[in-house]
């Protein structure tokens, strides 16, 4: 996709990411400078951007002139080598830089001409080598890839010191596109279903990695299937040929064990299960003594009257029965209804261990002995669904991606985002070098898979450069992502879809850390540009100062306004609930903003004159 105005937006930089540090000299750089004052032993001060330098000169000069200086030393004194003649004020970038590459004896090629004219406009350090380097790149770009695109990744790469390989270039073009990765992901697709190189068994690895990703909801969609299923089988006023399909499909995958019957489809189990979770406790109460029943009880009685999850309705009547009937199969039967009721109708809801509905009803059918099991078993009750497709499995499908859809919030968006960066692999590098436990799962994430299939040289050329431009996004993002002293930026992209609603979320972070190297909740900068089905075009730009939030929307829809007025409440109560002040909630158009980006650039203009260019 394509946002016009990413660059106006994102030029409006909060004061949380100006670092207002000043540049160091190195020697061989080339600087823009004006001699502001003469002193002995042709010593001066020159100003150089936004700071002054007291330099040593090697010939003397006269106060006023501008000039390109090269720092011959750079400590313990800066000592500064006239490159040019003094420069009149009047001199645009195309004249400066005819100038300076006349006295740097560099070949005025198109593409040089182009670099040093964008270096000196954006205030770059310049030098004779990287100005080669850069000519080099823009001689060799990609098919696809513009001279004007190429200088703003150069300027990055300057800015992170990167080296000028084509490599690297490639990687932070792709990073810095704002384009859907979704495309991305669907061209590798369709070029992996059509390559007969490579062993099946690798292909299907790859194909269910992309399946994770293309299926966020996948987990809490199969809990909402095994909820209903669950509720049937105990409900003994359903007919036993609506039950019975249903209970030998799940006893087939060893979801429900043999012993399971119509008239008993929930035996107790006995396992170990997740900690503090509803399975654990009936462990517990099917192996108590006597002398230790009681104890349990009282146990399980405190943790349904604090459990977040379960209404009070539902913990009534669980208390209810415990209070009737000290069966532990009595008391298992009513928390499995319970649970897998709320499977249904708390999809994203946690309790305070961060355990939901459908991972404490896993645990009750003697599943859940990690979260890892527990997400087994729901990836088979995904599988299952699909594949023993009928009329009255797909009424418990739809119904069970109805529910997901009806209870879209933070949380389920939170989820869906986690689960996506999950299967693609994003921080892959990470967990490698810090011996993660999840390292048996890197093989499962699809940047693996992808670094793995490009050591294949006998893939076809189509499936080669997908997997290239995929996997040139993913490195992209990461390069882009990072720290700059006390700054920190994080971008990322994430192609989400919801149920058969495709979107692509580029989400762009700046902030601080403090001294203890954690992030400063207090200050920062959070931009987020969507491609929505029904608002189309979509930009979200949050600031934060001192814990006050101020809200920018960009959308060409004029009912937008209206809209958000009834969400601004929530949203106010939302902030102050986690210790934020919601300041304000704008609304502006592409075009306003592109008006307002001239008036400030006029402004700028009008402010800098008389000052020098800084490099």
């Amino acid at each position: 996709m394509t946002f016009p105005s990413f660059s106006s937006i994102g030029s409006q930089t909060s004061p949380v990411v100006s670092t207002g540090r000043q540049m160091p000299m190195k020697e061989g750089q080339v600087v823009h400078g004006v001699i502001k004052k003469l002193y002995p032993n042709q010593t001066a001060e020159v100003q150089i951007g936004n700071q002054k330098v007291i330099a040593k000169l090697e010939t003397p000069l006269k106060a006023g002139d501008a000039h390109f200086f090269q720092v011959s030393k750079a400590s313990p004194e800066v000592q500064l080598k006239v490159v040019t003649g003094p420069l009149t004020g009047g001199n645009t970038f195309a004249q400066q830089a005819t100038q300076l590459l006349q006295a740097m004896n560099l070949t005025k090629t198109s593409e040089m001409q182009a670099v040093t004219q964008f270096f000196l406009k954006e205030q770059l350090p310049i030098s004779k080598e990287i100005l080669v380097q850069a000519e080099q790149l823009l001689k060799q770009l990609p098919q696809g890839v513009s001279i004007k695109l190429a200088l703003v990744a150069i300027q990055k790469m300057t800015e992170l010191k990167l080296p000028f390989t084509q490599n690297l270039l490639e990687a932070v073009v792709n990073g810095k596109s704002t384009g859907g990765l979704q495309s991305s992901i669907e061209n590798f697709k369709l070029a992996l279903q059509q390559d007969s190189t490579i062993s099946q068994v690798v292909k299907n690895d790859m194909m269910q990695s992309l399946q994770k990703v293309a299926e966020p909801f996948r987990l809490p969609v199969a809990g909402a299937i095994i909820g209903k299923q669950i509720v049937i089988l105990q409900d003994q006023q359903t007919s036993i040929s609506t039950r019975l399909p249903i209970i030998q499909s799940l006893k087939q995958v060893e979801i429900l064990p043999a012993a399971a019957s119509l008239s008993n489809p929930i035996p107790l189990v006995s396992k170990h299960s997740l900690p503090n979770s509803a399975g654990q406790l009936m462990a517990q109460l099917a192996h108590a003594t006597p002398p230790e029943k009681g104890a349990i009880m009282e146990q399980l009685r405190n943790w349904i009257n604090v459990q977040p999850l379960l209404t009070s309705a539902q913990k009534e009547q669980v208390l209810s029965m415990m209070k009737e009937n000290s069966q532990a199969q009595q008391i298992n039967n009513v928390l499995v209804k319970v649970f897998a009721e709320q499977s249904q109708h708390a999809i994203f809801r946690e309790d305070t261990n961060s355990l939901t509905a459908k991972e404490h009803l896993v645990t009750l059918l003697g599943k859940g002995q990690t979260v890892e099991s527990v997400n087994q078993v729901l990836q088979q009750v995904a599988t299952m669904s699909k594949s023993n497709f009928n009329s009255f499995n797909a009424q418990i499908i739809t119904g069970a991606e109805q529910a997901v859809l009806n209870q879209l919030d933070g949380k389920a968006f939170e989820h869906a985002m986690k689960e996506v960066l999950k299967s693609l692999g994003f921080n892959y590098e990470a967990k490698l070098g810090n011996n993660s436990e999840e390292i048996r799962n890197i093989a499962l994430q699809l940047k693996p898979q992808l670094v793995e299939l490009m050591q294949n040289h006998t893939i076809s050329t189509t499936l080669r450069d997908s997997a290239e431009m995929l996997l040139g996004r993913m490195n992209g993002l990461q390069i882009l992502s990072g720290e700059n002293g006390p700054q920190h930026q994080l971008l990322m992209q994430v192609p989400l879809e919801f149920l058969g609603k495709k979107m692509d979320a580029t989400l762009e972070w700046n902030g601080r850390m403090k001294e203890d190297g954690k992030i400063d909740s207090d200050f920062a900068r959070i931009m987020f540009y969507l491609k929505l089905d029904t608002l189309d075009e979509t930009v979200v730009d949050m600031q934060v100062q001192s814990r006050i939030v101020t809200i920018t929307v960009y959308n060409n829809n004029a009912q937008l306004q209206q809209i958000a007025n009834t969400f601004k409440t929530g949203l106010k109560d939302g902030l102050l609930s986690v210790g934020y002040t919601l300041s304000g909630v704008f609304m502006k158009t592409f075009e306003e903003q592109k008006l307002a980006s001239k008036v400030q650039s006029k402004m700028a203009s009008r402010d800098s004159q008389g000052v020098d260019i800084r490099i």
